[in-house]
């Protein structure tokens, strides 16, 4: 279970703040697939972040009472001057999970072959995060969180992550953020748009995304999530 509870967040000064998100209050229950749809800029990976505890918000706060994982496809924790393979060991130890299984199994899942064991900072842009993607889904969590997970990665190994994201969702949850209706389709059971700095539930993905498409300030408010 999550509970988002009056989430704020703004910049610029208190008296004229210019908002992210304003007053955005969830409940996440077990098992449930929650997509949200958004325009670049509109506050995805903030939002993200908060959700996650990377950043807290200005106002309000997160309860999490589950197992939460990073953003799918997150690669700031790697350090650089490691290879994938002492960094996830590292990690693995971090979260009490057994070293040598889950350097294995990523291994396997990135496919980065001798790349595994050389410098993390010589890697490609594309590998490195193939090799996140390969962490966060050979990983296990009761929900899953993703920002886009798999926008920069080739269309086989794209389709590869999203099988078996779609294989860990049997027994979890997930909170997706993305930019195209189509993934909010593939994925989720319940959808949303963040706009204009609020969470509005839609029932289907066509309702979603023609909400996306409004460019005119028309108030939305009574669709918001309470």
């Amino acid at each position: 279970m999550i509970d988002l509870i009056n989430v704020t967040r703004f910049h610029g000064p208190t008296n004229a703040p210019a908002f992210l998100l304003n007053d955005v209050s969830l409940r996440i229950s077990p098992m449930e697939r929650i997509g949200i749809l958004a325009h670049s800029g509109a506050g995805k990976s903030t939002f993200a972040r908060i959700i996650s505890g990377v950043e807290k918000p200005d106002i309000g706060f997160v309860d999490r009472r589950c197992n939460l994982s990073w953003p799918i496809g997150f690669s700031s924790a790697f350090h650089p001057n490691l290879s994938p393979n002492s960094n996830i060991k590292l990690i693995a130890k971090l979260r009490n999970l057994d070293p040598d299984e889950l350097a294995l199994s990523v291994e396997d899942f990135s496919e980065l072959g001798a790349d595994f064991y050389k410098p993390t900072s010589s890697l490609a842009p594309g590998k490195r995060v193939q090799l996140a993607l390969a962490l966060s889904l050979n990983t296990e969590f009761d929900m899953y969180l993703a920002d886009d997970m798999s926008a920069s990665t080739n269309p086989a190994f794209r389709e590869k992550c999203d099988a078996a994201l779609l294989d860990k969702l049997k027994s979890s949850g997930l909170i997706m953020f993305t930019r195209h209706p189509r993934t909010l389709d593939h994925f989720a059971n319940r959808y949303f748009v963040l706009f204009d700095a609020s969470l509005i539930e839609c029932g289907t993905t066509e309702e979603a995304s023609d909400i996306l498409k409004i460019t005119s300030n028309e108030d939305l408010s009574h669709h918001a999530v309470a």
